[in-house]
């Protein structure tokens, strides 16, 4: 499996150029998708200046490369949306189902305009956001999953060395070495 391992300059170097397209947008709100959205929707909010923000969870993910059958919504939006001006973001549109199952939902919740944007998209998505960053083929390992990332990949067979020699960060894997010692409890 091929990876991009981006840093967190490289994250919000792609998330500014996200919200200098997003310029002259008007919005109300935002909402992200749980949890990968939540970091980029952050750092929007911060460029844009749009404070008011909420989320929704979708599940669609298993684990790296691992899909589940369809997104399913695991936690609803808890704030009143209706007859706002609504950025959704996420971090990334792969299939784009699960910005179509939340974009659906936000409509259906009273929406007024419904604007959708992820930092990355694959180039075989289906839903397309209106806006993004760049597109991308490979699998992202986003820089805040990288310890997640990297124990997943660790019980897939690969060795701690190979993960640095991948790009992931040195103080990661280190971290990830140092817990795998511990004792659970």
């Amino acid at each position: 499996m091929r990876l991009l391992i981006l840093t967190w300059d490289d994250l919000v170097r792609d998330v500014m150029q996200l919200a200098r397209s997003l310029r002259g947008v008007e919005l109300d709100a935002i909402v992200a998708v749980a949890r990968g959205g939540l970091v980029v929707a952050r750092l929007l909010s911060d460029f844009t200046g749009v404070r008011r923000m909420a989320s929704i969870t979708i599940s669609y993910y298993r684990g790296v490369g691992e899909r589940g059958v369809k997104p399913v919504i695991v936690s609803e939006v808890g704030m009143d949306l209706e007859g706002l001006k609504v950025l959704l973001v996420d971090d990334v549109a792969d299939t784009g189902e699960t910005l179509r199952i939340a974009s659906s939902y936000l409509k259906a919740r009273g929406v007024a305009r419904l604007v959708t944007c992820t930092a990355y998209v694959k180039p075989w998505c289906k839903y397309m956001p209106n806006y993004y960053s760049r597109m991308v083929d490979r699998w992202i390992v986003f820089p805040y999953e990288q310890a997640e990332t990297a124990r997943e990949l660790v019980e897939k067979g690969l060795s701690l060395e190979q993960l640095v020699r991948e790009g992931f960060s040195p103080l990661i894997v280190d971290y990830v070495r140092e817990c795998s010692r511990r004792p659970e409890g």
